[in-house]
């Protein structure tokens, strides 16, 4: 894992915490996901093949027989 400091309006912020706590996640791992949410539509958008096995930081997201 690493570490970044995010800056972000104080509006924003607060957008943020609120949608973490109505997904019943930490704001971290909302922003993660959004962050991966993000990636995957520049994917789809430049053409590219959808991938179900991204990797986010040491971990794996998708699914496995």
């Amino acid at each position: 894992m690493v570490r970044i400091n995010l800056r972000l309006p104080s509006n924003l912020k607060a957008l943020v915490e609120d949608a973490a706590g109505a997904a019943g996640l930490s704001v971290n791992a909302w922003i993660v996901r959004a962050a991966a949410a993000g990636l995957a539509n520049e994917d789809r958008r430049a053409g590219r093949a959808q991938r179900s096995d991204r990797i986010v930081g040491d971990s794996y997201s998708g699914w496995a027989r």
